[in-house]
C-alpha cells in the first residue's frame, strides 16, 4: 500500500509596537510526502505538464514555485486544492484519515 500525506503548516507572525501587540496574521502552507518517492516525481511532472511548478522551501517549511493551471479552479485557488484534486482524480489514492488536529490528511492507493 502506498501512501500520500498533505500536511498544514501554519506560521503565525505577531506585529508589535512599543512592546504592545497590535496584530496577529497567519499563513498556512502546504507539503505532500509519499510513502514511495516516485510519486513524488510523478507528481511534480503533473504540475509541470499543467503549466506550474512546485518547489518546498524546507528552510522555512512553505510551498513555492507557479500554480498549475487546472481547468475546474479558476479564481481561488490553494496548493491543498491542487494537492487533493491530483490525488483523487489524476493518482488515483483513496482518503484515509486526517491527522489531527486538522492539520493534514492521509491518502492510500495498492
Amino acid at each position: 500500500m502506498i501512501t500520500a500525506k498533505i500536511i498544514r503548516h501554519r506560521h503565525k507572525y505577531h506585529h508589535y509596537m512599543n512592546d504592545d501587540l497590535k496584530e496577529v496574521t497567519e499563513e498556512t502552507f502546504f507539503k505532500i510526502v509519499f510513502s514511495e518517492p516516485s510519486e513524488m516525481d510523478l507528481f511534480k511532472e503533473w504540475i509541470v505538464k499543467h503549466d506550474g511548478e512546485y518547489k518546498y522551501n524546507k528552510e522555512e517549511s512553505k510551498q513555492e514555485g507557479k500554480f498549475p493551471k487546472v481547468p475546474m479552479f479558476h479564481d481561488e485557488i490553494c496548493w491543498c486544492d491542487i494537492m487533493t484534486y491530483y490525488l483523487l482524480h489524476v493518482a488515483k489514492y483513496s482518503f484515509h484519515s486526517t491527522i489531527s488536529p486538522y492539520k493534514g490528511e492521509v491518502y492510500v492507493r495498492d
